[in-house]
């Protein structure tokens, strides 16, 4: 199954404990993190979430942002079997559709979340 979404990108400058303030701002507004990938690269700190309430996390956390800025993605639950993602990148391949970012999580789930980032969001959500 897989569906269009907006995520938040989410540009601070980085520092010890930020990401615990942050999801600590986000989790006092009641907002639910759906999927998240952060990393620190040249004293900046960069994070991408699907939430189930965008607007209110950037309001939560506007004190501690340079910038929250919302993007489309698309979110795919798949079975949490060997191959999974692979089936899906050759599919998009295929389709002549290319993927600029993806990030993943499933652990011991009996399915998995995959966020892509592609060069037609809508041709890759019909698709997978």
């Amino acid at each position: 199954m897989a569906m269009i979404c907006r995520s938040i990108k989410v540009t601070v400058t980085d520092r010890i404990g930020l990401l615990a303030e942050l999801t600590r701002n986000i989790k006092d507004t009641g907002v639910n993190i759906l999927a998240l990938c952060a990393w620190s690269e040249e004293n900046r700190g960069h994070l991408l979430a699907i939430t189930d309430n965008n607007p209110k996390v950037c309001a939560a956390i506007k004190d501690d942002a340079d910038s929250c800025l919302f993007e489309e993605a698309v979110m795919v639950t798949v079975k949490n079997i060997p191959g999974a993602l692979g089936e899906i990148a050759q599919k998009l391949a295929a389709a002549g559709v290319g993927i600029n970012m993806v990030y993943a999580t499933a652990g011991h789930a009996p399915t998995a979340t995959i966020i892509l980032y592609t060069t037609d969001n809508a041709k890759a959500a019909e698709l997978v």
